[in-house]
């Protein structure tokens, strides 16, 4: 049995915004979309926008997965969303050109787990067979899920740069921040902790859908 790994993300609050606001966010999201569907190569069906205010893709691996997690998170700032990862079986055959019209195990349960996160208010969490390996992680995505709240957009911003192994010195030309703020907000956000979490989330996922 092949595994997949999907995506499924939902605006949070999205009913509450103003109507150009809510214009503006799908707008920005669209534009993100397009431009991670061009240059990702881990992509087997790519982030398309499905209900208004949902939106889900289908990885063949999680090596920039959190990467673009953080820049879907940083393009619509102060806006939030709640994402799930959820591996698992595709069904049907993998649309290739949008991702709908699929069906099978694993986005049962990733709708499952978005619904659960609406009345939890969680903003991330993971789905897979090993059920020890989820409740390691989500324990730890609760965690980060009250920080990442109180995050502003620049320490998104170099959250994923670092994932992109750009150097502060960059980071802070990019973002026109000084050096001394990119350091404190690696420190304040412990943004490095948070990729070695990553990282290793990314080594077993892979071995779940590339055993």
């Amino acid at each position: 049995m092949q595994n997949y790994i999907v995506v499924i993300g939902d605006i949070i609050e999205s009913k509450d915004l103003e109507a150009d606001d809510r214009k503006e966010t799908q707008i920005k999201l669209e534009e993100q979309f397009k431009k991670m569907n061009r240059e990702s190569g881990q992509l087997l069906s790519p982030y398309t926008i499905t209900l208004g205010d949902e939106f889900q893709a289908v990885y063949r691996s999680s090596d920039h997965l959190f990467r673009d997690i953080w820049t879907i998170m940083a393009q619509i700032h102060p806006v939030q969303i709640r994402i799930n990862i959820s591996v698992g079986e595709i069904t049907t055959e993998i649309n290739r050109e949008q991702s709908i019209g699929m069906d099978g195990p694993v986005f049962h349960v990733a709708r499952d787990q978005i619904e659960e996160m609406k009345k939890e208010d969680i903003l991330l969490t993971i789905a897979t067979d090993n059920k020890q390996f989820d409740r390691l992680v989500n324990s730890s995505f609760r965690i980060l899920s009250a920080n990442l709240r109180a995050w502003n957009r620049n320490r998104l911003m170099i959250l994923k740069k670092r994932y992109e192994e750009i150097d502060v010195k960059q980071i802070a030309g990019e973002l026109e921040l000084s050096e001394v703020a990119v350091y404190k907000n690696i420190r304040a956000g412990t943004l490095d902790a948070i990729q070695d979490l990553t990282d290793s989330i990314t080594e077993i996922v892979n071995e779940m859908v590339n055993p």
